[in-house]
């Protein structure tokens, strides 16, 4: 699902694959002859030139071919939808949305439901289901034959590795783990593909692409889109890294064999990947005890490295990648009262969210909790309500934020009263 990332990338391959003479003369062309409104096709030999093409620059072999599904949009939405219920349930779905709306992450009238359709809808161009070993590739009327070859090439890069080191798949799509591992793979896939531009593709191809991808009709949240694009853009740079001046992929090979990047963390720092720094095991704690019967919890989740630069830069306004730099673990958990039908979300009286962090050093923790403090007031809090027992307080849209760390933990409450929030405090205190 790469639409807005192909339409980039093929306009870098305009600019640095045939510079900007060669990207200039073809410009009028499209005017003195029109893109063809039908939708394009390949042939079974093109099909398996693209393959060719693909092993050739990524140096491995397919051990058997690979037939792609070309569909239009309405059933590759379809059959998105279907890998989409099966690893992300609307339940599940639902619950993280509640989660990111009580955290700011998204704004009360944002839909992870209508988003995820939007990019369907508007932007998937193709896709490869490891689980199923299918690859498809979407036939959109008035997509040229450079925009289906590119996708195509893309997604074999995709079936490629999972025949020659397999592709996981995970059962929480959020896991920090799982965008790890998903940067890891779109990254080849990327770096691939631009290549394939490079020297394959004329500069009419490239803008081509770019007309038949077009502008997207939908605006997404910041969250979503700053997650989609991040396993493309970063796993780029990871790739790029490792295969270093000399473009040898046999380094990316042995990150593929023998050890896959295990958090975003290691992801965005490769010295950290390179020193096998894992993340801490954070405890999430059994809240039931302390809160009572009347609730349940809705949601447990990871917290990475990337949630913590998304909550500084999209609630406090301003990235502090710094800050964020010190992650050394971290766990969410959202628990919602039972009974509290028809309070709109972020439900603030009727939802409880406990962030535990855990950080590489006390100096990283003592500078990341005042990057949170100023985070979560600026997007969040109303007044400050001063420091209780060692914890900061906040009031915060008819409810109550609450910050307490010691050593290398962090512990942020969101609560309904300044009561919960204590109550919650005493059993996740760090």
């Amino acid at each position: 699902m790469l639409a807005a990332v192909v339409a980039v990338l093929a306009l870098a391959i305009v600019l640095e694959a045939r510079g900007p003479s060669e990207a200039e003369r073809p410009l009028a062309r499209p005017l003195e002859r029109p893109l063809e409104r039908r939708a394009a096709s390949l042939t079974a030999a093109q099909i398996q030139r693209i393959a060719r093409r693909v092993e050739r620059i990524r140096h491995l072999r397919f051990e058997h071919p690979v037939e792609p599904l070309f569909v239009g949009r309405a059933q590759a939405v379809r059959l998105a939808e279907q890998g989409t219920r099966e690893q992300y349930p609307a339940s599940r779905q639902r619950a993280d949305e509640e989660a990111l709306k009580l955290l700011g992450l998204l704004r009360p009238s944002d839909s992870l439901a209508e988003a995820f359709a939007a990019i369907d809808r508007e932007q998937i161009l193709g896709f490869y289901d490891n689980r199923r070993k299918r690859l498809v590739v979407v036939r959109d009327k008035g997509a040229g034959r450079p925009l289906l070859e590119i996708t195509l090439a893309h997604e074999l890069v995709h079936a490629l590795e999972d025949q020659r080191f397999g592709l996981k798949q995970s059962r929480d799509p959020n896991d920090d783990a799982a965008l790890a591992e998903s940067t890891l793979a779109e990254g080849t896939a990327t770096e691939v593909m631009l290549e394939y531009g490079k020297r394959y593709f004329s500069a009419r191809d490239a803008l081509s692409v770019l007309s038949s991808t077009g502008q997207t009709e939908t605006r997404l949240p910041a969250y979503v889109e700053d997650t989609l694009l991040f396993p493309y853009l970063q796993g780029l740079r990871f790739v790029e890294t490792f295969r270093g001046r000399s473009g040898t992929w046999r380094p990316v090979d042995n990150v593929l064999r023998f050890r896959r990047p295990a958090t975003e963390e290691q992801v965005l720092h490769t010295l950290k990947y390179a020193t096998n720094e894992q993340a801490v095991t954070v405890p999430s704690p059994d809240l039931r005890p302390v809160l009572g019967g009347g609730w349940q919890r809705l949601n447990q989740s990871s917290v990475g490295e990337l949630d913590l630069r998304e909550l500084f830069k999209i609630v406090g306004g301003s990235a502090d990648d710094a800050a964020a730099g010190g992650w050394g673990g971290g766990r969410f958990q959202l628990w919602q009262a039972r009974g509290r039908a028809g309070c709109a979300a972020p439900c603030v009286s009727g939802d409880i969210g406990l962030m535990s962090l855990a950080w590489d050093t006390p100096a990283d923790r003592r500078t990341a909790e005042r990057a949170l403090a100023t985070a979560l007031r600026k997007g969040l809090a109303v007044r400050d309500l001063g420091s209780r027992s060692g914890a900061r307080l906040w009031s915060s849209r008819g409810g109550v934020i609450a910050i307490a760390g010691r050593g290398k933990r962090t512990a942020i409450v969101l609560a309904p009263d300044g009561h919960a929030a204590a109550r919650v405090l005493a059993a996740a205190r760090p």
